[in-house]
C-alpha cells in the first residue's frame, strides 16, 4: 500500500481531508565534554505520519512500520482519534485553499558531511580543544557536532505529490573561564542547510580562541549601568529580538487564539517607517531554509512588516482560513514525522538600512553595544522582553570604549519597534538554532546593526 491509496482509503472512510509525510533521516552527532568523547553515533530514521481531518476535527497518528497492515491500522487509529474529539470540539477545522503541486527537490551540499568520517569529525573537536585548553582559563569546552540528510515525501488527498532532500550541518561549543573566583561562559554556532563546506568559511578553531580571548577578558569587564539607554545591537542580537519578540507574535495560531499582541493589527503602523521584517524559507544556505512547507505549500518570504506597517502573519492553511485568507504562506512545519505540522518561523530578520556603523554610535553620548545573547524572556501576550548579552560595551562620544559584563535589556515590544530609529547597511545571518514550541525546528535569524532609543538596561 503506497501513499496514495492511504489518502484515497482514508476518503472512502469518510475523511474530509488527509496527508501523510514520509520521512528518511541519516544523522550523525559527535559531542565531547572536558576533553572526553561522549557520543559518536551514525544512525537512521525512517517513519510516517498521517493526518486525518473528519467532521471537521483533526487526528493525527505516526509509526516506523510500513507494513500494509500496519499502514492501514495507523490511517484507522488517525480517524478514530478524530471521531473520539469531534464528540467534544466546539469549532470545525476549514482548511484554505492552495495550489495543487507536483514537485522533486535535492539541495545537493559540496561536501556531502556524510562523506567524512566520524572519526575526521572527532578530530576536529579534539583539536579545537587542544587549542581553547592552551589558555590556563579555560576551564570547560563542551562541543556538539550534528549533521543529518533528510528525505521527505509529502502526499495529500487533494493531489499534491511533492518531496525534496536536504542536509544539516550544526555545531555548537559552550566555553567557560575561570579565574580567582570569577566565572563567565561564552557559546557560538555553526550551521547552515548546506554540508561540511560550512567550515571552510567558519573555521571552527578560529572562532574557539577569539571566544576563548573574549570569554578570559569578560572576566575582568566592568558590571554595567542602570537605566535608559540608547543601545545598538549586533546582527546576532538584533536577530533573536526579531525572532523572539516580533515573530512569535506574527504566528497565526497565536494570533487566533489571543495570545499575540499583534492580533487585528494587519495594516497597522507598529514600527519607524525604516523598520521592515520578513520571515525567509529560501536563503540559501541558510539554518532554516525549506523548499515546501509540512502542508506541501511551496515556502515562500512572508514579509511580516514593511516600512513599518504589519502586513502580513505567519499562516497555515487553517489559520488561513480563520482569518478569511485564501492562502496559506507555507507557515506549517514539524520537528518530524512523528509529529503534527504547527505555525513556525523559518529565518526571520530585520532588513538592512543606511548607515555604517561608524554613523550608528557617532552621535551617541552615552550608550551601550551589546552583541550576542544569552537568553532571556519574552512574552508576546504582554508584549515585553527581556535579554542577556554574551558581551556589551559603553558608547561614550561616539567611541567603544569600556567592556561591560553581566548585561541585560528589556522593555515592551511596540514601544521597542517604535525606538529603532536607524539600522546598518549589511545585513548578517546570526547563529543557527531550534526554536522550542513543544517541537524544535531549525531556525535562523539575524538583520543588520541595529540603533534603538530609550532602552531599559542594567545587569542580569
Amino acid at each position: 500500500m503506497d501513499e496514495y491509496q492511504i489518502v484515497k482509503r482514508a476518503l472512502s472512510l469518510g475523511a474530509e481531508y488527509c496527508d501523510i509525510r514520509v520521512e528518511d533521516t541519516i544523522e550523525t552527532n559527535v559531542s565531547r565534554r572536558n576533553k572526553e568523547l561522549s557520543r559518536a553515533v551514525l544512525g537512521s530514521e525512517k517513519g510516517f505520519g498521517i493526518r486525518v481531518l473528519f467532521k471537521g476535527v483533526w487526528g493525527f497518528f505516526s509509526s516506523n512500520s510500513f507494513s500494509v497492515t500496519d499502514l492501514k491500522k495507523a490511517l484507522d487509529k488517525a480517524i478514530d482519534i478524530a471521531k473520539a474529539a469531534s464528540t467534544t470540539s466546539r469549532e470545525k477545522v476549514e482548511l484554505a485553499e492552495t495550489k495543487v503541486i507536483r514537485d522533486e527537490i535535492i539541495w545537493k551540499p559540496k561536501n556531502n558531511p556524510l562523506d567524512v568520517s566520524i572519526e575526521e569529525k572527532n578530530k576536529m573537536l579534539i583539536e579545537l580543544e587542544k587549542e581553547t585548553y592552551g589558555f590556563n582559563e579555560i576551564k570547560s569546552v563542551d562541543q556538539n557536532y550534528v549533521d543529518e540528510k533528510t528525505t521527505l515525501h509529502f502526499v495529500n488527498s487533494e493531489g499534491t505529490d511533492v518531496s525534496y532532500e536536504l542536509t544539516r550541518v550544526f555545531l555548537q561549543v559552550n566555553l567557560i573561564a575561570r579565574r580567582e573566583g570569577n566565572m563567565n561562559s561564552m557559546r557560538f554556532r555553526i550551521g547552515g542547510t548546506c554540508g561540511y563546506e560550512i567550515f571552510d568559511k567558519n573555521n571552527p578553531i578560529e572562532i574557539a580562541l577569539e571566544k576563548s580571548k573574549k570569554t578570559i577578558e569578560m572576566l575582568d569587564a566592568r558590571l554595567p549601568p542602570s537605566g535608559r539607554f540608547t543601545v545598538v545591537a549586533d546582527p546576532e542580537l538584533t536577530g533573536v529580538f526579531t525572532h523572539e519578540a516580533v515573530g512569535h507574535a506574527c504566528e497565526a495560531d497565536l494570533v487566533v487564539s489571543g495570545e499575540s499582541i499583534l492580533k487585528d493589527r494587519i495594516g497597522e503602523k507598529i514600527a519607524k517607517d525604516a523598520v521592515s521584517i520578513v520571515d525567509d524559507p529560501t536563503i540559501k544556505n541558510a539554518f532554516g531554509s525549506i523548499p515546501y512547507d509540512d502542508e506541501g505549500v511551496k515556502a515562500r518570504c512572508k514579509t511580516l512588516i514593511k516600512d513599518g506597517v504589519l502586513t502580513e502573519y505567519i499562516l497555515n492553511r487553517e489559520t488561513a482560513k480563520k482569518l478569511g485568507l485564501d492562502y496559506s504562506n507555507g507557515g506549517a512545519r514539524a520537528q518530524s514525522f512523528a509529529y503534527r505540522p504547527l505555525v513556525r518561523m523559518s529565518n526571520t530578520m530585520i532588513l538592512p538600512g543606511d548607515h555604517s556603523f561608524e554613523e550608528l554610535i557617532e552621535d551617541i553620548k552615552l550608550g551601550v553595544f551589546a552583541k550576542g545573547t544569552k537568553g532571556g524572556q519574552v512574552d508576546v501576550v504582554k508584549g515585553n522582553f527581556q535579554f542577556n548579552t554574551q558581551e556589551a560595551y559603553m558608547i561614550e562620544n561616539g567611541e567603544i570604549t569600556k567592556l561591560l559584563k553581566n548585561f541585560s535589556l528589556s522593555g515592551e515590544i511596540l514601544d521597542t519597534l517604535k525606538n529603532i530609529d536607524a539600522l546598518g547597511k549589511e545585513m548578517q545571518i546570526g547563529d543557527p538554532g531550534f526554536c522550542g514550541k513543544g517541537q524544535l525546528v531549525p531556525v535562523g535569524d539575524g538583520g543588520p546593526f541595529t540603533r534603538i532609543k530609550n532602552v531599559i538596561v542594567g545587569g542580569m
